[in-house]
């Protein structure tokens, strides 16, 4: 079958070859725009083939690549929701069950010791008399001031 295949190509260029020779140069000419028309329709249908292909590649790629970041975004969300519940029970905790009069009481006593004496840590046991303001600095505060209104 080979043997025929070749005799059969030889044969078909050499018909070829006697039938391009004996057309006129008008003839070769259309048939030149014709083969060229052909081949540019087919490299235009190939090309087109090839970007539609290419274009469909891109779309897959873009849709893998948008599923990876969608499914590391959606873990570092729930990671982040994660410590922030974390955050909130821990402040709830601290709210509920620590003992804050016991630990007030402590850091009363600790600056207690080491205050001046001038500075009042717990203004809860002040007296009256000294948590009121003196009545006799404000008359006359309120005196001069009306003597200078006067003037």
């Amino acid at each position: 079958m080979s043997k025929n295949l070749l005799l059969g190509t030889i044969l078909g260029g050499a018909a070829t070859y006697v039938v391009w020779k004996c057309l006129s140069d008008k003839q070769k000419n259309d048939i030149k725009k014709n083969v060229n028309s052909y081949v540019n329709e087919v490299a235009d249908a190939s090309t087109d083939y090839a970007l539609n292909a290419l274009d469909i590649i891109d779309e897959k790629l873009a849709e893998h690549d948008a599923s990876e970041k969608l499914d590391d975004l959606s873990s570092r969300f729930s990671k982040t929701a994660d410590k922030v519940k974390s955050k909130a029970n821990h402040v709830v905790d601290h709210f509920t069950n620590d003992d804050f009069d016991k630990e007030t009481a402590e850091i009363r006593q600790q600056l207690a010791k080491s205050a001046d004496p001038d500075i009042i840590i717990d203004a809860t046991s002040q007296t009256d008399a000294a948590a009121k303001p003196d009545t006799q600095d404000s008359k006359d505060a309120s005196a001069e001031e009306s003597k200078t209104d006067k003037d």
